[in-house]
């Protein structure tokens, strides 16, 4: 939208277009003030990178920018908001445009503004009455995230990205645990736009379900020369709700080859784990502390479905339906890292098992004269290989035996029996 646009321009129209937006709610008076908050605006726009910005109170705002890059901003007093009265008048408006309300009736709420933001306010009586009202707002980089940026970025090694790639591409499910912030949702736009790009399946279907619309996906199939074959689909809230549990049962219905179940943390971890059981390739990503953990979580979450299975049976199934997993993390110097590629292998006496590929080792944490971590040095290492049912499942399923080697020169392609 703001390609080749001369800055000034932009500056121009974005400030004149918010005093509008003011002088509309405000019976044709705008005060400087409210003129001023265009300008806060108009960065967020120029600089694509930002993707969160925080209201702890009223007066105390915190932005901070995407996983390729580690600033922050930090206002206060009159730099955030002049009261507290006009901070909920604003996050009030934000929060209508998603079709939600937030009042003493419903004094927490989660919405969207548009395609890639996310919204959460809270006003009391969930917050003290000093704070006024708190906001958390994500929004996603709407322009393509490409290998070079990872890789450049210290996020991840270029084999780490072309192993997930080439499980994708053949027919091998991956998981995507971290916690919030870590990036995930970056992650799995990348590899989603690589398997539209590389897979050579001409009935490469992709069905998405999300709760707000922020994947950025290509428009293009450029192999096949057509659109891109991306289903897309959104959960509803309360009233007549529709699930993502939900929207998973429905994809089975349309013959997808990938299924993008985009953060699942409740029920809807059964659903996917018995897709992925059935021949469906499944991506998807959930809140865990690392690779090992993801799959308790998901144990978790099963349990949520009311089953009467066992932790053990549900292990099992989670570790069919998942045999890669990935854990990403935010350091304390706010880059984020692909810290763990893991891929479990099976259950026994009721434990995970399983081999650890890839590792992020730290070499080096680096603190300033208060003490306080300002960087952390390290590498991403090989530190397994994978097992040779994988090997013989991805070759089986059209990865060229060459790549695979490359990427495991020690891999054994001998399935033994146990």
């Amino acid at each position: 939208m703001f390609d080749n646009v001369n800055p000034y321009t932009l500056r121009t129209e974005v400030s004149e277009g918010m005093t509008r937006y003011f002088v509309s709610f405000k019976d044709g008076q705008a005060t400087l003030r409210e003129t001023e908050v265009s300008r806060p605006i108009y960065l967020e726009f120029l600089r694509f990178v930002k993707t969160e910005r925080n209201l702890r109170r009223w007066d105390e705002r915190h932005t901070e920018q995407s996983d390729l890059t580690d600033e922050s901003l930090y206002l206060y007093g009159d730099e955030a908001f002049s009261s507290p009265t006009m901070a909920l008048d604003i996050v009030k408006r934000m929060v209508r445009m998603g079709g939600m309300l937030l009042d003493a009736q419903t004094p927490r709420v989660d919405s969207y503004i548009g395609d890639g933001t996310r919204i959460s306010a809270m006003i009391p009586p969930v917050v003290p009455q000093e704070c006024g009202v708190i906001t958390s707002i994500r929004k996603q980089n709407k322009s393509e995230i490409t290998r070079e940026q990872l890789f450049t970025s210290g996020s991840v090694s270029p084999d780490m990205l072309d192993f997930l790639t080439l499980c994708l591409c053949n027919g091998i499910s991956v998981g995507l645990a971290g916690g919030t912030g870590a990036g995930k949702t970056t992650d799995q736009a990348y590899l989603l736009n690589e398997y539209i790009r590389q897979n050579d399946d001409y009935n490469n279907r992709v069905f998405v379900i999300e709760d707000s619309r922020e994947l950025n996906l290509t428009a293009y199939d450029k192999g096949n020369n057509r659109p891109a074959r991306v289903l897309y689909t959104v959960t509803k809230d309360p009233p007549n709700p529709i699930t993502m549990l939900d929207l998973i049962v429905s994809s089975l219905r349309f013959h997808p080859s990938l299924i993008v179940p985009a953060e699942v943390r409740d029920a809807a971890a059964w659903e996917a784990a018995n897709a992925g059981q059935t021949g469906h390739t499944i991506l998807t990503a959930f809140h865990a502390d690392s690779a090992f953990d993801a799959y308790r979580r998901l144990v978790s979450m099963c349990h949520a479905a009311q089953t009467g299975l066992s932790d053990a049976h549900l292990l099992e199934m989670c570790v069919g339906a998942w045999p890669v997993m990935v854990f990403k993390k935010q350091l304390k110097d706010n880059s984020r890292k692909y810290m763990e590629i893991f891929e479990a292998t099976g259950v026994e006496n009721g434990r995970l098992q399983g081999r650890m590929l890839y590792r992020f080792v730290i070499s080096e944490t680096e603190r300033d004269g208060r003490g306080r971590v300002i960087k952390v040095h390290g590498s991403h290492k090989k530190v397994g290989t994978i097992s040779p049912e994988l090997f013989c499942r991805l070759r089986d399923n059209g990865a060229p035996e060459a790549e695979l080697y490359r990427l495991f020169p020690d891999a054994c392609p001998e399935v033994t029996e146990k």
